[in-house]
This record gives structure tokens, sequence and C-alpha cells, in this order.
């Protein structure tokens, strides 16, 4: 278990990175980057990948596959984030609701 603690604490600078990726790619052209171009073709299109992969998501954790399954949760994850940084928000900001709603 201590194993494991270590490697989820070396992936929360990972996220915050990988957040700090996403709001520079709003910035860059759409050549620049796959972030840049998800970007650059609109919140609509972010929010109908999401669901695409959302969908895929529950397929999977049907199915018997560890690894397709957080294969697919992972795609879900990026395009969420995603979907975040377009509208303005952070996964800090949503963090923030769950543990308000915690304290209820």
């Amino acid at each position: 278990m201590a194993d494991d603690d270590k490697k989820l604490k070396k992936l929360y600078p990972y996220l915050k990175k990988l957040e700090r990726t996403m709001e520079e790619a709003k910035n860059r052209p759409p050549k620049k980057s796959h972030m840049s171009k998800k970007y650059n073709a609109g919140t609509s299109q972010i929010a109908k990948k999401m669901g695409e992969e959302a969908v895929e998501m529950v397929i999977a954790s049907g199915k018997d596959s560890d690894k397709e399954f957080l294969e697919e949760s992972a795609d879900v994850l990026y395009y969420y984030l995603l979907a975040l940084h377009d509208r303005g928000f952070e996964l800090r900001d949503v963090l923030l609701i769950l543990k308000e709603r915690g304290r209820k």
C-alpha cells in the first residue's frame, strides 16, 4: 500500500501539468497541438467527444478487460478536463463542490 501511495503522489504533479498544458493550448494556433485543435472545434464538439468516450467507458465497464475500462476512463477524464478548461474552470473547482457536499 505504501508503494501505491508514493505512486499516487507522483501523479498529482502530472495532473497539474496536464491542466497547465490544457490552459496554454487554448491560446495556441490549432495546428500546433491536438488540444488546440479540440478547443478550436468548439465547446459542443468537446462535449460530443466527451459523451462518446463516456459511452465507450460504460460499455467497457460491462466487459472483463480492466485495461480497456481504465483506458476508456482515461479518455473520459481527458475530455472532461478539456471541457472544464474550455469553460474557464479547473478540476479544483469541482473538487471544492464535492468537498462542500461532504460537509452536509
